[in-house]
């Protein structure tokens, strides 16, 4: 028996967010040089305070990749120029990690590309469905944070 999974949550999750992930990443690429997880790194230190400066370790627990992929990413983007680190004061196995400018106006222009993307995609709902898709959206994520344990504090960026 054959089996309708385009019609599961589960699949329809993943399938969109694997589909939604090649797409900007290709043009992430084309337009800025940058791939879909680099610009994620970008938007978790931007939404990091910077008064308290985020490690390797952290990055790599908020972006949920390992500490090595992280620090592989992190050495592509210093040598790039759009990352610095700088040893933490109070460790020296510790490495903080800042963003350089150009790296905040690659930022900027990867949500463009986000935002156009999105409206693309969503542009065969209205703006009620659209709305309502995004509510539903985040209820489904409050839920599964609370299962988890994670309450609704995880906040992504």
């Amino acid at each position: 028996m054959k089996r309708a999974f385009q019609h599961r949550f589960g699949f329809l999750v993943v399938e969109i967010g694997r589909l939604y992930s090649q797409q900007f990443d290709r043009l992430a690429r084309e337009k800025l040089g940058l791939s879909q997880a680099q610009c994620r790194l970008l938007g978790v230190l931007a939404a990091h305070d910077e008064d308290e400066p985020v490690s390797q370790a952290e990055l790599a627990q908020k972006v949920g990749v390992s500490a090595m992929a992280v620090a592989a990413l992190s050495d592509r983007m210093a040598a790039a120029g759009w990352i610095e680190r700088r040893p933490s004061p109070h460790d020296r196995r510790i490495n903080h990690l800042h963003m350089k400018p150009a790296a905040r106006k690659a930022l900027e222009r990867a949500l463009a590309i986000s935002d156009d993307l999105t409206n693309d995609v969503l542009a065969v709902m209205t703006a009620a469905e659209r709305a309502q898709l995004i509510a539903l959206l985040g209820k489904a994520r409050e839920r599964l944070l609370s299962r988890a344990g994670g309450g609704s504090e995880e906040k992504m960026p």
